[in-house]
This record gives structure tokens, sequence and C-alpha cells, in this order.
């Protein structure tokens, strides 16, 4: 191997080296001594000493994010938790667009939203379910899935599954797309812009 090789071997030993002495230094130092600032030399002031963690201008710092193994908290995706294949804003875009119906079951790891069934304004004989189905985490108008059931009271009470129209399937749809590309602005607006 070329000598230039072993140069690079030896920068990257030494710090790595310095890197694992200033980790074993902080572990085992004493929490009643004050530690320097290592670039100045200088005593941390009162309120440095005093800053909360929660603090937003506290850094996030550790060993992992230095080394780009882990995401600090405030690089986090925002927004609920889903399944690795589920787009968390449109889930929470189906939940916001059928919430007047009430949910009979959801599961965001498997991106699977159903409503209760609901009546209309006006028309009592009429009842609908609604079932969505987010298959990607991509942000596109083939990522979500609508099933609509309906069905209508016959003239003995029982219920009848009949028919509904694509066009209701298809607004039930446009309705979660653009709810979601309500709440992907406005995280983006919330993010940059602060």
């Amino acid at each position: 191997m070329s000598a230039p090789y072993y140069g690079l071997l030896r920068v990257a030993t030494a710090s790595l080296s310095l890197l694992a002495a200033s980790l074993i230094a902080g572990c085992g130092s004493d929490p009643g001594i004050e530690a320097r600032d290592p670039v100045t030399g200088r005593l941390p002031t009162q309120a440095a000493r005093q800053a909360p963690i929660d603090d937003p201008t506290h850094t996030e710092e550790n060993i992992w994010t230095v080394l780009g193994l882990a995401k600090r908290d405030s690089e986090r995706n925002i927004g609920p938790q889903t399944g690795r294949t589920v787009s968390p804003v449109l889930w929470e875009a189906a939940r916001d667009a059928l919430g007047f119906a009430g949910f009979a079951s959801e599961d965001p790891l498997t991106g699977v939203l159903v409503t209760n069934w609901y009546s209309p304004p006006g028309k009592p004989d009429e009842r609908l379910r609604v079932s969505v189905f987010i298959l990607s985490r991509a942000l596109r108008s083939d990522s979500v899935s609508v099933t609509v059931d309906r069905q209508e009271r016959a003239r003995d009470g029982a219920w009848a599954d009949t028919p509904v129209s694509a066009e209701t399937v298809s607004n039930l749809e446009t309705e979660i797309l653009l709810r979601a590309r309500q709440i992907h602005a406005e995280r983006y607006r919330s993010t940059n812009y602060q």
C-alpha cells in the first residue's frame, strides 16, 4: 500500500483515540468538579450550568448523532407513529376527513381505517361505512384506496346492501388527498420558517 494510505490511517486512528479519550474522561469525571470549556478554557457561566434539558437551545448531540447513526429529536418525523409502509400525513388526513363518522377500527401500523356506520342527514333509512387503506409512504393518489359500503333499510326493517357510485369513492379519495396536501404544507412551513 502507498504512503498516503498509511498517513490517512494514522489520522483516523488518532481521531478515534481522541474521541474515545474524551468519552472516557467524561464518563468517569467527578460531578463536583466543573469542567472547563475545551476551546476557551473558561468555566461555564451560571446560566449555562442551570440550562434545563428541555430548553430549545440545549444541544441534542450525543455520540450517535455525531456519528450520524441517529437523528436528533428535532429532526425526527412529526406526526402519528405509523408502520413502515404507511404515510403519517395520509393517515392523519384520513382521520381528519372522516372524523365526523367516528371510527370502528383503526390500525396505523398497517394503514387500515374503518368508520362506524353513518346515516347522512335527512336519510335515516340509508347508512354508509367507509374503509380507507393507506398503501404507501408516498404522497400520491395511488397511495390511498377507499371502499364504501352502503345499505338501505327495507320495509321489514332489515338492512340490504346497495351499490355505491364510483364518484362517491373518488370524491372521498380526493378529500383525503387535499387534506394531506394541507397538512404537508403546514408542516413544511412550520419547520422552515420558525
